[in-house]
């Protein structure tokens, strides 16, 4: 299948370093967003590492052949990060959030754990396809969105997991059939937890290129405040 990417990483107009990384290499069709966690030592060189092995990974495979099972690749990375984490910094360790997407034929695959977000458009239909993994999370799953005003002011920004800090990990993965037409969004929650899912969805249809959607997608989180690494790739199926 045919598609045309591009991504983007800024830091934003709050944060001192830019902690997010991104892959695009489309020549396996694979995408990826990594947020590298801001309260542990070495959040960015998390982010970049996981970057650096998806790419050696990559690099090996055959650009068509399946990689059936994202939730393998993202427990054999987790295991690297979580190794050298501990040896770098042994009272913490660091940690990451990994989104990856790979479209193999007309069947985009999913691995994800912290987060980080993929979407889906196709018409006017958008869809979040990924679950964050934080305590906020947890609680409106609990107690329901009525419960939401009760909810501790730091359970948004609490992740329950991340790849990183455990050799054990759970994955979630799914599969999704793409058709020409469809955009896909992958994003870091610098965007998609300051920027309204209204105007996330109103940019990726505009009729505009991935990068000019990307920048305009980074243009609206800083005006916004900027609170934190925006990260984007948008990719657009042909």
């Amino acid at each position: 299948m045919l598609l045309s990417s591009h991504g983007i990483t800024d830091q934003g107009k709050v944060r001192n370093a830019n902690e997010d990384a991104f892959l695009i290499d489309e020549a396996h069709q694979a995408f990826a967003v990594a947020d590298g966690l801001g309260g542990l030592p070495g959040g960015a060189e998390a982010s970049l590492r996981i970057v650096e092995l998806l790419k050696q990974t990559y690099r090996h495979v055959d650009a068509h052949e399946e990689r059936a099972d994202l939730g393998e690749l993202i427990q054999g990375i987790n295991k690297i990060l979580t190794k050298e984490g501990n040896e770098a910094h042994p009272f913490t360790g660091s940690g990451s959030t990994l989104t990856i997407a790979q479209l193999i034929n007309d069947q985009l695959l999913i691995g994800h754990v912290g987060d980080s977000a993929a979407y889906h458009l196709r018409g006017d239909d958008f869809n979040k396809i990924t679950i964050d993994h934080t305590m906020e999370q947890e609680f409106i799953e609990r107690v329901g969105e009525s419960g939401r005003p009760m909810m501790p002011p730091e359970y948004p920004h609490t992740l329950t997991r991340c790849v990183g800090q455990s050799d054990t990990l759970r994955v979630d993965q799914s599969r999704l059939t793409i058709a020409p037409g469809d955009r896909l969004l992958l994003c870091t929650d610098g965007l998609n937890k300051v920027v309204t899912k209204q105007q996330i969805h109103a940019t990726l249809q505009t009729n505009a290129s991935p990068e000019a959607i990307c920048q305009g997608l980074v243009d609206h989180a800083n005006a916004e405040g900027g609170p934190d690494n925006i990260t984007a790739i948008v990719v657009f199926i042909q």
